[in-house]
C-alpha cells in the first residue's frame, strides 16, 4: 500500500533537525497535518520546512493518521 509520510526539517546553528509527523493514509490528510502545525509555536516560524514522502508498505503502520507535535515546540540553543 502506499502511505504518506511528513516530516518538518529546520536549520539549526550548525545542523538540521528533522521532526516526523506523522504516516498518513492519504494525501489530504498529510495535507490537513500540515495545515494543523503550521500555525503553531517552533513550525510558525520554519514553515517552509514541511516535506510529504511517498512510502510504499507492505504491513499498515500501527499509529496511521494519528499526528504528533500537536503543541509546536520549543527550540533552545547554547
Amino acid at each position: 500500500m502506499i502511505y504518506y509520510k511528513v516530516v518538518h526539517r529546520y536549520k539549526l546553528i550548525d545542523h538540521f533537525e528533522c521532526k516526523d509527523i506523522g504516516i498518513y493514509s492519504s494525501l489530504a490528510n498529510a495535507e490537513k497535518a500540515i495545515t494543523l502545525l503550521r500555525d503553531k509555536s517552533g513550525f510558525k516560524e520554519t514553515a517552509n520546512g514541511f516535506k510529504i514522502k511517498k512510502q510504499i508498505r507492505l504491513f499498515k503502520p500501527k499509529l496511521l493518521d494519528r499526528t504528533f507535535w500537536i503543541d509546536g515546540f520549543v527550540t533552545y540553543t547554547y
